[in-house]
């Protein structure tokens, strides 16, 4: 069995993309700056490599404590046979504090951290799956309020998981088997 391989990101407070501006309101109007949505929705992911899935949680806040939280909820999610879950993070403050360091390594010893470089988000393979998630779920359409914007997110990734990934992953794997024969 492979090592899973997982990219973490988390993205908040999401918005909805209504004439250019940001957004989560019931009608589709120009607003006239950006609002600031504070802990609003919080949406927390992981984009596992290995079986080309997706996972999210969503928070009202981000904090070590939601981090810590969704990091439970990501190690429950894999057999308790696997002996080790690289996870590759961004430089989020979240990601090192004191807290979630002492937390991670005490009580889910098999989560290993991989820290990308600063400013290097192309490296992280969540993010294009982000931008499609918030092209295609979140922009141009109209929420009622946050859970409405939670629910667009989950009904995504399931579209996500059940269809799109496993024919990328497979095109993938005949490419680069192509390429080392």
């Amino acid at each position: 069995m492979p090592i899973p391989y997982s990219y973490q990101d988390e993205k908040g407070s999401i918005a909805a993309q209504t004439y250019g501006d940001p957004s989560w309101c019931s009608t589709q109007a120009t607003i006239e700056k950006a609002q600031k949505i504070k802990g609003i929705l919080n949406v927390f992911g992981i984009y596992d490599h290995t079986n080309d899935m997706m996972f999210t949680h969503s928070y009202k806040n981000k904090t070590s404590d939601q981090f810590i939280d969704f990091i439970k909820r990501v190690d429950s999610r894999y057999d308790s046979s696997i002996k080790t879950i690289f996870v590759v993070l961004d430089n989020a403050s979240v990601h090192w504090s004191k807290k979630t360091i002492n937390t991670i390594t005490c009580y889910y010893p098999r989560i290993v951290h991989v820290f990308l470089p600063t400013r290097s988000p192309h490296l992280n393979l969540i993010e294009i799956r982000r931008l499609w998630m918030h092209r295609q779920a979140i922009n141009n359409s109209t929420f009622r309020d946050e859970s409405d914007i939670g629910k667009a997110v989950f009904d995504w990734i399931c579209i996500y998981n059940e269809k799109h990934g496993r024919r990328i992953t497979d095109a993938l794997q005949i490419e680069i088997l192509s390429m080392i024969t």
